[in-house]
């Protein structure tokens, strides 16, 4: 069933996190997930309505380090928490997450806190992953995306996870939430990339 415009009017309510190194752009990310979500589709009351559902299942003592955010897809009503590199632990233990975005810069080498997050996750049973390379912008041309996106993806096979289920997404958070169309553009193929590991 549809409705006006030939939007659902059903979607799945999926909340997820961001995860990764400190300075790698997770809060930047959450910040312009939620800006292009209202530039890019048209959001409903039912998106904002679902903060306080997932507020709810946030313990008092992760509140102060924790924010959270809604926004709406074509396919899912999202909540996303996003909290200091030093709490993900404590995020992943206290808040039932359906997936999560493991944001790693392709500035360096993918650093230890990027490989105990994602070790996190799966231990807390997070089966649901997407990968945002951050800071693409900055990078000297192709090759060395290449080279930042082979190193997540030994990180994954490294976790004895299938590289190839797992979507990575190459993109800059910063210019995206400046409101450049090139980097919203891949703000928005990460947000279509969990609907698909959304629904899955």
């Amino acid at each position: 069933m549809t409705g006006e415009r030939g939007r659902p009017r059903h979607r799945k309510h999926r909340t997820i996190g961001t995860i990764g190194h400190r300075g790698h752009g997770k809060t930047t990310l959450a910040v312009a997930a939620g800006k292009a979500a209202a530039k890019t589709y048209r959001q409903d009351a039912g998106a904002v309505e679902r903060i306080v559902e997932a507020a709810g299942n946030t313990r008092a003592a992760l509140a102060p380090y924790s924010t959270h955010s809604a926004y709406a897809t074509p396919g899912c009503h999202y909540t996303h928490f996003d909290t200091a590199a030093r709490h993900v632990g404590d995020l992943l233990d206290q808040t039932p997450l359906d997936g999560v975005v493991l944001v790693v810069s392709a500035l360096g080498a993918v650093p230890p806190q990027a490989r105990e997050h994602l070790r996190l996750a799966r231990g807390a049973g997070v089966r649901r992953l997407a990968v945002f390379l951050n800071k693409c912008d900055a990078l000297s041309g192709p090759e060395a995306a290449e080279q930042a996106e082979e190193a997540v993806r030994a990180l994954l096979r490294e976790q004895g996870l299938d590289e190839d289920r797992v979507p990575i997404v190459r993109g800059s958070a910063l210019q995206a939430l400046a409101g450049d169309m090139f980097w919203e553009a891949s703000v928005i193929e990460l947000m279509e990339a969990l609907d698909t590991r959304m629904r899955a």
